[in-house]
């Protein structure tokens, strides 16, 4: 993989994920002559394989045509994109002053408590996961947060706890 120019090739994929590859190029073959896709690509990555491994990422720019650290750069500039195995649904909450000043951190502090993880782990059930992130640009909904890319809004303590209880009635998506 060129952005790791210099390091030993390693694999990620176990063999049986390997033929996601695959279906990840037909869901490229659309855009491969469509510009600014990289989004687009890298969402297909990610709900093929739940995450968007290094071999998806030199996939994606080999179908589309660009320099891999390009793909890479904008992998990592998102914060909706995993490059680890993620959660059934991740549960994102603001953190910027607004919904600080409005309860996020009891909305996160009710997740983890419920959850017994931390931001940042996922649940030994695989279903759950909670991050802080920066603006959703959901500021009507304060204090925000998104499940997965479903918004959520305004939260409480309590609207968490309740969240939980419909999302593990729902089970794995």
């Amino acid at each position: 993989m060129a952005i790791h120019s210099g390091a030993p090739r390693r694999a990620t994929l176990d063999d049986a994920e390997r033929p996601k590859l695959d279906q990840l190029r037909q869901a490229l073959a659309p855009l491969r002559d469509e510009p600014g896709t990289t989004l687009e690509a890298l969402y297909a990555a990610q709900d093929i394989f739940s995450y968007v491994p290094p071999e998806a990422v030199t996939l994606i720019a080999k179908e589309l045509r660009l320099p891999e650290s390009e793909v890479f750069g904008v992998l990592t500039f998102y914060s909706m994109f995993h490059r680890k195995p993620a959660a059934a649904y991740v549960l994102r909450v603001c953190r910027d002053l607004s919904c600080h000043l409005t309860g996020a951190p009891q909305v996160l502090h009710a997740f983890n408590q419920a959850l017994g993880a931390r931001v940042g782990e996922v649940t030994e059930d695989g279903l759950f996961e909670t991050e802080s992130v920066s603006c959703l640009g959901l500021c009507d909904l304060q204090p925000a947060l998104m499940v997965n890319l479903e918004q959520h809004g305004p939260m409480t303590a309590d609207k968490a706890r309740a969240l939980l209880d419909d999302l593990r009635a729902r089970g794995a998506r």
